[in-house]
């Protein structure tokens, strides 16, 4: 069996790219706009949630607060997201797509599947269960929550 150094060398080479690759996958460049990668995965996140908190939404993403709301303020200015005061809090902020958002993320969210299919084409069937069940584990691991990763 290889040793620990051995596959920590391997993912030292591996991860750059990985995170360049999953980064292409949200290809905001084919869906044509000029959103920034985090941007994007603002809009999707919104996309499957519906709405956050201020505070949840820069966690979720793993993002400062204040980097989570000067991309939120470009993309309120672009007219996708709009906010609003909590319910119970006033201090708190709410963000949500606005019917314009949701077409956007929705264009993003197909562009992103589209590489995701690409990616997996590339995987043998025969690895595929073993692969995802794989990266879901280093999901898990990586998140804070256990919240974050969807259940299928």
């Amino acid at each position: 069996m290889q040793s620990e150094r051995f596959y920590i060398s391997k993912l030292e080479w591996l991860s750059p790219i990985l995170v360049r690759g999953l980064r292409l996958l949200t290809s905001v460049e084919a869906f044509g706009q000029d959103y920034s990668f985090s941007q994007a995965m603002i809009l999707e996140a919104l996309l499957m949630r519906h709405e956050f908190r201020m505070n949840d939404l820069a966690r979720f993403l793993g993002l400062t607060k204040a980097n989570a709301s000067g991309l939120v303020d470009r993309l309120a200015r672009k007219g996708l997201i709009a906010r609003r005061q909590g319910r119970d809090d006033r201090r708190v902020v709410i963000v949500f797509l606005t019917p314009k958002g949701q077409k956007v993320a929705r264009g993003l969210a197909k562009v992103h599947r589209q590489g995701l299919a690409e990616m997996m084409r590339r995987v043998r069937k025969q690895d595929l269960k073993v692969f995802i069940e794989t990266l879901e584990q280093m999901a898990m691991g990586l998140s804070e929550t256990q919240q974050d990763i969807p259940s299928l």
